[in-house]
């Protein structure tokens, strides 16, 4: 994810970010989170944790969704980022999960 600031930016080149106004930015960029138990049970396996939330049975069905902005180390209350509004969806509800499905989403994380 580097260059990019606190991996907000994932595949786009530094070129083309470079042309871009931090409202156009802002207006493209979402966060979505989910909170998980790790279990030793494949039956919680979830494929594709670097796809996005899952959004099936239970999951990501109660969301609270809100307006902030992206975070990081480099941001404070009293520095922002320039990148705002940026729209959070937070899965209230900490879903049970597969370490398996964890081990493949660090795999493919290696990968990218």
């Amino acid at each position: 994810q580097n260059p990019f600031y606190d991996g907000v930016f994932c595949n786009l080149d530094l070129e083309t970010f470079n042309t871009l106004p931090p409202q156009d930015v802002a207006n493209s960029v979402g966060v979505q989170s989910q909170v998980f138990t790790v279990v030793n049970d494949e039956q919680y396996f979830r494929p594709n944790l670097m796809r996005g939330m899952i959004v099936d049975g239970d999951f990501g069905k109660d969301l609270a969704i809100y307006t902030g902005s992206s975070t990081g180390s480099g941001r404070s209350n009293s520095v922002c980022s320039p990148y705002a509004p940026i729209t959070w969806q937070v899965d209230r509800k900490c879903q049970l999960i597969s370490a398996s499905s964890f081990d493949l989403m660090c795999a493919e994380m290696k990968m990218q």
